[in-house]
């Protein structure tokens, strides 16, 4: 039989829900970095998406690392 106990499935979910914290806010600080320039992100760090998300993709994705000087797609 299935036993229903609440205190258990409290800590159940809030271990899943940790769990999640854990793996989704590292990709969340990367996305909101992506849309700020680089001053923004020195001065203070924001957790709210900025203007610069078109630009900044722009910039990743045709330029590339010019020290390597390949784009995205060579890689």
């Amino acid at each position: 039989m299935v036993e229903h106990r609440p205190w258990l499935t409290f800590l159940t979910h809030a271990t899943l829900l940790m769990g999640m914290v854990i793996v989704i806010f590292p990709i969340y600080v990367t996305f909101v970095a992506s849309t700020h320039t680089l001053e923004e992100i020195a001065t203070r760090f924001p957790l709210l998406p900025g203007s610069h998300l078109v630009e900044n993709y722009i910039k990743a994705l045709s330029l590339g690392p010019r020290d390597v000087g390949s784009t995205v797609g060579q890689m």
